[in-house]
């Protein structure tokens, strides 16, 4: 006889004695004593010792299985109910979607690996079906990773397996390249037992698809060096995908260091996707892997853990757009409630709590939080001094400058280097500071490599100015065909400074008759520390009088201007001829004699010719 029955109408003898069959397999394991019979379920009220509450409930688990019943245990307002109903029909996909799935998912990741491989090699396009290239892309692509995915889904499945938790062979999912692939999942046919079957379901797969990368992953970067193709150095933004290395890949790098700045090998790149597929499984979430360790280890708080990696991915989302996409999946697949197991109550052991705790620090070194970026064309430099930049300089005179260019992008860049803003008449010229003999050009075409820093000469000459300050600019300019220009420039200031240079009249004022001529002197007196050139030039020279000047003697090229030559601290002398007219009338004639320094005016007398 059943102890209590919760009942308002008669019970039919063939349910009476099912559920009489029911008790005695609880009956078996657990003292009864109380039943209550709700729609769908049993409530077997029962005297249990948790201490063996696990392995007796197991055995319960697997007397009823064969029979298709499915039964849970809780604890609740300090009782503990064994709640029994029947194992739910259903009809699982055959074995056909699974094969379908996987040559699916193998196409398109030979795809994937076909443009990983062509891409690495730089196979001309013509080529790229070839047997050759095909067969490549399989080998060090497609198959590596492959490989890290089918030994994690079947590890889940051996896994449910050694706890006789019914499961399906793996489910592969197809994707564009250059992954080719999302993944794999398994489906669970039964409830997980305990806690200890849901974390070891769940860790399993992630730890031996990670045993599989790790070894992928050292190939891969030996073959990365082997090969030594380095990044392009001329590349144009979004032709170059940059992906960044987790903690666990970088510590792996430890064991084959990248000797350069190299394109990675796909086999590494395989690795690389592993470790991704790895660190989002074990994100505690939802009905994802490391939603089962959390579950397994948290109990039902781990529903806390969901939302909050749910909110992180969000955040995540403004940096890498895919995590949103992410988020969605995790709350389209389940939310953050995960189910509980069939006996709740047994915790886990101080060893399987921290090998699940153990699972989230895979998680912390195997995550990136922007997997994959599109590489930028940086083409940044810097133009530095090197030395002063000021100087003195007077008319004709030139400086040398030296400045430092260095080459801060990521690719080679045609650097032009030119003046700005040069005052007229001034002349700024450049050349590397290293050239043996090559001229000086007034703009200096230069390639720069990679972090390459060069020295630059600018030389100044200083052209007609007048005493005071003037200033320049030494450019540097990149134009990319992207429209793109890039400049940095280093600002030069002058005084310019005049020398010392006094004019005089020898006799300012002379006789002369009609139709004749008379010479007289100028004195030009150079306190300077150089030879300075002046030029003599005679104004408004009055009618009916001629005027030439001349240095020692006259000759056919002497005309009314003179160039003349002084000596350092020393002096000059120019004549000056005056011949007048046979016709002109008595009177005075003045003749203004001007004296120039690089065309800037320094001084004009005055020499008054009387004529009688």
């Amino acid at each position: 006889m059943l102890d209590s029955i919760a009942m308002q109408t008669p019970m039919p003898p063939e349910a009476a004695k099912e559920i009489e069959h029911v008790k005695s397999l609880v009956a078996r394991r657990f003292p009864v004593y109380d039943v209550k019979i709700n729609y769908d379920v049993i409530e077997f009220y029962c005297r249990i010792d948790e201490a063996t509450l696990e392995e007796s409930f197991e055995k319960l688990r697997e007397d009823m299985s064969p029979e298709g019943y499915i039964p849970m245990v809780n604890y609740d307002k300090g009782e503990h109910v064994v709640i029994v109903g029947k194992k739910p029909t259903r009809r699982y996909r055959s074995i056909y979607v699974n094969l379908a799935m996987l040559i699916i998912t193998f196409t398109a990741m030979v795809i994937a690996g076909l443009l990983d491989w062509t891409s690495y090699a730089g196979v001309p396009e013509a080529e790229m079906f070839s047997l050759e290239n095909v067969a490549m892309g399989i080998v060090v692509f497609t198959l590596p990773l492959l490989a890290i995915l089918g030994v994690h889904e079947l590890a889940h499945f051996y896994a449910a397996k050694r706890r006789k938790v019914a499961a399906s062979l793996p489910f592969f999912i197809p994707s564009i390249p250059p992954l080719g692939t999302f993944g794999a999942f398994i489906s669970l046919r039964d409830p997980i037992p305990n806690r200890k079957s849901l974390l070891e379901i769940g860790i399993a797969g992630p730890l031996a698809g990670l045993l599989v990368a790790i070894p992928i992953g050292i190939a891969g970067l030996m073959l990365t060096n082997m090969d030594a193709r380095p990044v392009p150095d001329d590349f144009e933004t979004g032709s170059v995908m940059r992906i960044a290395f987790p903690l666990m890949y970088e510590w792996i790098e430890q064991i084959a260091p990248l000797e350069g700045d190299y394109l990675l090998h796909p086999m590494a790149f395989a690795a690389w996707v592993g470790f991704l597929v790895t660190a989002l499984n074990l994100l505690p979430a939802g009905q994802l892997d490391g939603g089962h360790i959390a579950r397994a280890v948290f109990g039902g708080n781990a529903k806390y853990a969901s939302w909050v990696t749910i909110g992180v991915l969000i955040v995540l989302s403004f940096f890498y757009f895919a995590w949103l996409l992410f988020a969605i999946l995790i709350l389209f697949l389940g939310g953050a409630k995960h189910p509980p197991p069939l006996n709740d109550i047994t915790k886990l052991d101080q060893r399987r709590k921290a090998l699940g705790l153990f699972a989230f620090v895979i998680l912390v070194i195997a995550f990136v939080p922007v997997p994959i970026s599109i590489l930028s064309a940086d083409h940044s430099f810097e133009m530095s001094p090197v030395g002063t930049t000021e100087a003195t300089l007077g008319p004709g005179e030139f400086a040398v400058f030296v400045f430092a260019i260095e080459n801060m992008g990521n690719v080679k860049q045609n650097i032009s280097v030119y003046a700005a803003d040069v005052p007229s008449g001034w002349k700024a010229e450049f050349r590397l500071a290293d050239a043996d003999e090559e001229q000086f050009l007034e703009t200096l075409e230069y390639r720069f490599g990679l972090e390459e820093n060069v020295s630059c000469e600018m030389r100044v000459t200083c052209g007609p100015s007048p005493p005071g300050e003037q200033s320049l600019r030494a450019v540097a300019s990149y134009e990319s065909s992207e429209e793109e220009t890039v400049t940095d420039d280093i600002a030069y200031s002058f005084t310019v400074t005049y020398p010392t240079i006094e004019f005089w009249a020898v006799d300012g004022a002379i006789t002369a008759a009609a139709g004749s001529e008379v010479t007289t002197s100028i004195l030009v007196n150079n306190t300077a520390n150089s030879t300075v050139d002046v030029v003599l030039e005679a104004l408004d020279v009055p009618s009916m009088i001629g005027v030439t000047l001349y240095e020692d003697e006259i000759d056919e090229n002497s005309s009314a201007t003179l160039e003349l030559s002084v000596p350092a601290n020393g002096s000059a002398t120019a004549d000056v001829l005056v011949f007048v007219a046979s016709s002109a009338t008595p009177g005075d004639r003045v003749i203004q004699i001007r004296g120039t320094y690089f065309e800037v005016e320094l001084e004009t007398l005055e020499i008054v010719v009387s004529v009688t």
